[in-house]
């Protein structure tokens, strides 16, 4: 069955910041990844959103690990395997796993 979208990883702020989940898609866009972004306070929503349109990948953004710790979770949405990576380093971890 083919899936809804061709999206392979979704960008899932969970806070308000837009301006990072587009900083953090335009990374991927520019390494050829397929992304997109949303930005909500509701992890549920996010989760949700990801499962409906049958998105692989999530890099999981939440606003104070950012800020305070320099990371980000990457989840394999698939495998239900969280990686927390630094946020500098997550696009070439991301496709290292995406195209082994």
């Amino acid at each position: 069955m083919a899936r809804p979208t061709k999206t392979e990883v979704l960008v899932s702020v969970l806070g308000n910041d837009l301006t990072l989940a587009a900083e953090l898609a335009g990374e991927l866009w520019d390494a050829g990844v397929k992304a997109e972004f949303l930005v909500h306070k509701r992890r549920t929503k996010h989760f949700e959103y990801a499962k409906e349109s049958r998105i692989p990948w999530m890099v999981l953004v939440y606003e104070q690990e950012v800020k305070e710790e320099g990371v980000v979770q990457l989840k394999d949405l698939e495998a239900n395997i969280d990686i927390k990576t630094p946020r500098t380093g997550f696009v070439e971890e991301l496709r290292k796993r995406l195209y082994p």
